[in-house]
């Protein structure tokens, strides 16, 4: 899967877009779920820390495929986890038609 990944990621050209920033904050602050977030740019990837009330992987997985559906563009987008010890990351890439997309390190703890 990884692979697969890194030749989804070289064939997207990544871009940090207002709209899209606008959509996942907006998104991430009506949750009654999360304590506390914060989304950061590094480059062209947004690195986003959201800290959960209650914490799990089941609840995790459940915010996860919320916010995925909620902030994903339609035309393709796909994801991997990994689970580390007290916390789930996220790498996530979606993108439009014309191959602009976003990439965000989501971390769920």
């Amino acid at each position: 899967m990884y692979r697969v990944m890194n030749e989804y990621l070289a064939r997207v050209h990544l871009e940090i877009d207002q709209t899209f920033s606008q959509k996942m904050d907006l998104f991430l602050s009506n949750r009654k779920e999360i304590k506390k977030y914060c989304i950061n740019v590094n480059y062209n990837k947004y690195v986003v820390d959201v800290h959960l009330k209650k914490f799990s992987i089941e609840e995790a997985d459940h915010f996860f495929c919320e916010l995925a559906s909620g902030i994903a563009y339609p035309y393709s987008h796909m994801s991997l986890r990994y689970n580390e010890e007290k916390q789930i990351r996220y790498r996530f890439v979606t993108c439009n038609e014309e191959k602009n997309g976003v990439y965000m390190d989501l971390v769920l703890s």
